[in-house]
């Protein structure tokens, strides 16, 4: 991506700055949009693909002030460079913009070699995780791990419901790879060149319903939901059984009509989709109405647990160990058939999520030897430093306290994962796929400080 393809998005409450920064850019070849208010602001980046954000802290007459409009634009796009600015910078100010999310921070006046360098290296950095993100994407995605007799199942499941476009329900543990499974459903569907989109329904009710349906007023938009930008595509329910009893009536009434109200709107927008919904319980036990239950529950197929696939292992090790190595730009490194053979006869982990934050652990801790295979002694050294010498070259030592273990493993992982996103939790809940309420809560049981 070369300036001519970059897009820059200018949130300024002086018009006269972002005429400054505009021509600045466009003289060196950048594409730039400008708004004086963060609503407006806002709405033009939900509209339009742009690589980088200069965004003022102390926006005047505007909805949402400079760090609450980043909250809402990291909210869109997790991985977007924004570039803080203000004429009242000091290093609490640079550090909260930091920790809020923000790539980097800029003083006015400006230095216009300064503030150049800066959108340089936040673009290349842009460039970069889109890269790790396109490759990580077409590795995991490209097919389903299947060794197992109830994988094979699984894979058999989704080829066959994957050609009929009815609603689907999937049951399965907790990180069992619920999300995979509906994402490769909509791949391979005719609806794969649209939108897939996930909604967590264990989110707070409100922000739950304006997430969906957007917002109007006076027939004028003023705020886009996830509904606009799905039509034709699939939308995945995760963790259906908190879905709110009072917005059910408002999906099971948009399965039927085939369209849908934005909140305060007179007029209804087609829609045509499918539903993917997933809970970890019985889908008998779902806490949904029946006639919606009866709407969604065409087809139902188990997700299995990483405990009724241990014939899949070998495989996910391999596909986490060179996504970790791209991602982390790590040291290539496989395991040695007796590693996987002792990691396979632990019993430690409960799903996929919990094997993938191992297996990207051990990478991380080795990465310095320069190892180019992981042998089972080097797994049993690292195990010893991360529990403790009376660990060491013990063939039980991840069984002798299976409690105390996993919370010495989950403090150092989480430690590790504080530090790499600058203390920013929302950002560290996206990345290891852990939803923020249940992260917060798992950081306090574990005494783990989250202040920078």
């Amino acid at each position: 991506m070369n300036s001519k393809e970059s897009r820059i998005l200018i949130i300024d409450d002086e018009p006269d700055i972002c005429d400054q920064l505009s021509g600045l850019l466009n003289d060196i070849g950048y594409i730039c949009d400008k708004a004086t208010t963060s609503e407006k602001g806002i709405e033009i980046f939900k509209k339009n693909n742009f690589s980088l954000v200069l965004l003022d802290i102390w926006l005047n007459n505007s909805k949402f002030d400079g760090f609450q409009a980043l909250e809402k634009i990291l909210g869109i796009d997790q991985n977007i460079p924004v570039i803080m600015i203000s004429g009242h910078g000091n290093i609490e100010t640079a550090v909260n913009s930091i920790k809020k999310g923000a790539y980097d921070f800029i003083e006015k006046p400006f230095d216009s070699d300064l503030l150049i360098f800066k959108i340089k290296k936040a673009l290349e950095n842009f460039i970069l995780k889109k890269k790790i993100k396109d490759l990580a994407k077409k590795d995991i995605d490209s097919e389903i791990v299947a060794f197992s007799k109830s994988s094979k199942l699984l894979e058999k499941q989704i080829n066959e419901i994957s050609k009929i476009d009815s609603n689907v329900i999937l049951i399965g543990d907790n990180g069992s790879g619920k999300e995979f499974v509906a994402s490769r459903i909509h791949n391979l569907s005719h609806r794969a060149k649209k939108n897939f989109k996930s909604v967590d329904c264990k989110l707070e009710k409100l922000t739950l319903e304006k997430n969906l349906f957007g917002y109007e007023e006076n027939q004028v938009i003023k705020d886009l939901g996830i509904l606009d930008e799905i039509h034709n595509g699939t939308i995945y329910f995760k963790n259906i059984n908190f879905f709110p009893e009072n917005l059910q009536g408002k999906i099971l009434r948009i399965l039927e009509e085939k369209k849908y109200y934005r909140d305060g709107a007179l007029n209804s927008n087609p829609l045509n989709l499918r539903v993917i919904a997933s809970a970890s319980t019985n889908f008998r036990k779902l806490n949904l109405r029946a006639d919606l239950l009866k709407k969604l529950n065409f087809s139902i197929i188990e997700v299995p647990s990483l405990m009724k696939r241990k014939e899949d292992i070998e495989k996910l090790i391999e596909i986490f160990a060179d996504k970790t190595v791209v991602e982390k730009n790590l040291t290539v490194a496989r395991f040695s058939e007796e590693a996987i053979s002792y990691i396979i006869n632990l019993n430690f982990f409960k799903n996929i999520s919990q094997l993938k934050k191992f297996v990207e652990w051990i990478l991380v801790m080795l990465n310095s030897k320069n190892i180019t295979e992981i042998s089972k002694n080097d797994l049993l050294d690292t195990f010893s430093d991360l529990f403790g010498s009376n660990y060491a070259n013990s063939e039980d030592s991840m069984n002798l306290n299976i409690k105390v273990a996993r919370e010495q493993f989950e403090k150092k992982y989480l430690i590790y994962n504080l530090e790499k996103f600058k203390y920013n939790v929302s950002k560290m809940s996206d990345a290891i796929g852990m939803e923020r309420t249940a992260l917060y809560r798992k950081l306090k049981l574990l005494n783990i400080n989250t202040e920078f």
